[in-house]
């Protein structure tokens, strides 16, 4: 099964106390109406609603069939257990969650995605090279009380180092917000509230959407780097992609397909559309 694109703006999607669920799900689809292009289904274990596994999956299975109707990739936050029954494309695990390695190995299928806090989380997910990983909290956020504001500054961190995987800035993150992340280098962002508690969640997403950079027009050629599609131009060659993406290929191991390239040794041969491309950044050693 072809993986489905991880988007520019991703809704963590959060049901509010005692928010009845046909408002929430009705919510939810104005926002992927709206442009939201990757999701997240979080549920606090605070809420006595979905505290067990059960509820969680099932409304995991309402917000899955949303997500999948538009083609829009759908992950579970933190549960391994309720992504796998609710048939989610993957789960998201933050720093204090299970390890990277072990939701691989209980549900090889899923793709993970990881949170990041400080320079040395940033370089921690570039070795477990996750689907993706958050970067923030940029700013203060409700959304995680006492958690201290990660800021700009860590953005512009992560840009530099150019990662060869998305990147998604987040918290505190909307209108009035987003154009100064998106100067500290971030093309992909994750909200919560700028979105689900605005009037009208479908505007809220098209705002924030028409701010980010478009993928690839459809009908493109295409290939995929790290699952994500890149666009195809006739020659392209594997160093020609790393010099696209600003990449030392002295410092990446690299997979075409099935062959493994370990770090600087992958040769220049020629990508064709359709091809699958993994880069892995070599941290320290080589």
């Amino acid at each position: 099964m072809t993986e489905r694109p991880l988007g520019a703006l991703y809704l963590v999607a959060t049901p509010r106390p005692d928010q009845p669920e046909p408002d929430f799900l009705a919510r939810v689809q104005a926002a992927l109406d709206g442009g939201v292009d990757t999701l997240q289904l979080r549920c606090k274990a605070t809420d006595p609603r979905y505290g067990e596994a059960g509820p969680y999956i099932a409304l995991g299975e309402k917000v899955r069939a949303l997500a999948h109707a538009r083609n829009v990739p759908f992950f579970i936050n933190d549960r391994v257990d309720v992504a796998v029954a609710a048939g989610a494309d993957g789960v998201h695990l933050g720093q204090g969650d299970l390890p990277v390695r072990w939701a691989r190995q209980l549900a090889p299928h899923l793709r993970v995605g990881r949170s990041t806090h400080r320079p040395h989380d940033a370089d921690a997910a570039l070795r477990e090279a996750p689907a993706y990983f958050a970067t923030g909290p940029v700013h203060p956020t409700p959304t995680k009380p006492g958690r201290a504001a990660a800021g700009l500054e860590y953005v512009r961190h992560v840009a530099r180092l150019n990662p060869p995987l998305p990147w998604y800035a987040i918290g505190g993150i909307g209108l009035d917000t987003i154009e100064a992340v998106m100067e500290a280098g971030a093309t992909r962002v994750a909200v919560v509230r700028a979105i689900l508690d605005a009037p009208d969640p479908a505007r809220a997403a098209a705002a924030l959407r028409a701010k980010l950079p478009r993928a690839a027009p459809a009908g493109a050629a295409t290939l995929h780097v790290n699952g994500e599609p890149h666009p195809h131009t006739p020659g392209l060659t594997l160093h020609a992609l790393l010099r696209d993406l600003n990449v030392p290929r002295d410092r990446v191991a690299i997979a075409v397909g099935d062959h493994f390239h370990p770090g600087g040794q992958a040769p220049d041969h020629p990508l064709h559309p359709g091809d699958h491309v993994e880069i892995v950044r070599v941290i320290g050693g080589g």
